[in-house]
């Protein structure tokens, strides 16, 4: 009896190794590819979803050859922006996606031209990016709602495919190159799908980007801009940076560390950055637990009227002088009675 019972012991604990060590991992690159935006996430299963191929297409062919990608399940190409889709069309030809998506709006350059005919020719199932779920592997990708009507003003970049993953208590959002306009858009439609982990902060830094609102509601631990070393552009601004820095966001950047890799098991994850070798020691390492350890939150209200502490006016969450309110400062309220209760008169310019 023993003996079976020791026996019975031995395959317990063989299996159970076996379990923890079939557990998936997910590692996300966002990698060093000069002024622009690229992303490539890969499961320990096997899936890669890329996500936008920056403004080179030897570099974003280099990084897919020295991480050893011999597939692609699904690109999401955020918008039509060369420096978002160069090369799309040599990584469509050379590794015949399964899925392709993008918001579904026009270019006329000839690198959009060329990518739309890559996807026809290779017969690649495409997606608009429209509010949708889906799962690849362990992971989860759930497309964020575009505006309805589409936003005219700086319309690719404001209509870019928003993109959430999650990986158990883990969650990263992509956000192309949205601006004010579709960062505030998103508050009010999907507040509850904001807050995350880590936020590819929006259009590289701008500070046509990155509203305090927007912030506030993502609550991210980390920021990862992507952007190029002394780029004409100034990106990352100043005023973005302030701001992350005013709401204790830790923030890396591609144009300072090289490519960002990022680790998670989906309770923790990693950080480690590499100047511009995906491969090269780490230059960084860090661990953080992910925040569903921490004490449950509540359901994120969605609020509509903001104001300062020291002010005896209120305003629309899209008033430009909220923007100028410190993070110490803001109230956010979500009715307009909460407001004018608080005994704050309403905003001439926005009219609330």
């Amino acid at each position: 009896m023993k003996k079976l019972l020791f026996i019975l012991s031995l395959v317990f604990i063989l299996f159970f190794s076996l379990f923890l060590t079939g557990q998936a991992n997910v590692d996300i690159y966002f990698l060093d590819v000069g002024q622009g935006d690229a992303s490539l996430i890969i499961s320990s299963t096997g899936e890669v979803v890329l996500i936008d191929s920056g403004p080179n297409t030897g570099l974003i062919l280099n990084h897919l050859e020295s991480l050893n990608i011999n597939h692609i399940d699904l690109i999401i190409a955020s918008h039509a922006h060369a420096d978002h889709i160069t090369g799309m069309d040599q990584i469509i030809e050379k590794y015949n996606p399964r899925a392709f998506m993008d918001p579904g709006i026009p270019h006329t350059t000839r690198t959009y031209e060329r990518m739309v005919d890559a996807i026809q020719t290779n017969n690649v199932k495409y997606y608009e990016g429209t509010s949708r779920r889906l799962s690849l592997g362990p992971m989860r990708f759930t497309i964020l709602p575009p505006a309805h009507p589409l936003i005219s003003v700086s319309e690719l970049n404001n209509n870019s495919t928003v993109v959430r993953l999650d990986y158990q208590d883990f969650s990263c959002l992509f956000t192309g190159d949205i601006e004010g306009e579709r960062e505030r858009n998103l508050y009010s439609k999907t507040a509850d799908f904001l807050d995350v982990n880590i936020l590819k902060i929006p259009h590289h830094g701008s500070s046509s980007s990155s509203t305090k609102i927007f912030i506030k509601a993502v609550n991210p631990e980390i920021g990862i801009i992507s952007c190029g070393e002394d780029n004409s552009y100034g990106h990352p601004h100043v005023e973005t940076l302030a701001l992350l820095q005013e709401f204790g966001i830790d923030t890396y950047r591609t144009d300072k560390n090289g490519t960002i890799l990022i680790q998670t098991d989906g309770k923790k994850y990693s950080i480690q950055t590499e100047k511009y070798a995906p491969r090269a020691p780490p230059i960084i390492t860090e661990e953080k637990p992910t925040k569903t350890e921490e004490p449950a939150q509540k359901k994120t209200p969605t609020y509509n009227y903001a104001a300062s502490r020291n002010s005896n006016v209120f305003h629309y969450i899209w008033c430009h002088y909220v923007n100028r309110i410190k993070s110490s400062n803001l109230i956010l309220f979500t009715t307009r009675e909460q407001a004018i209760a608080s005994g704050r008169r309403p905003c001439k310019v926005c009219s609330p």
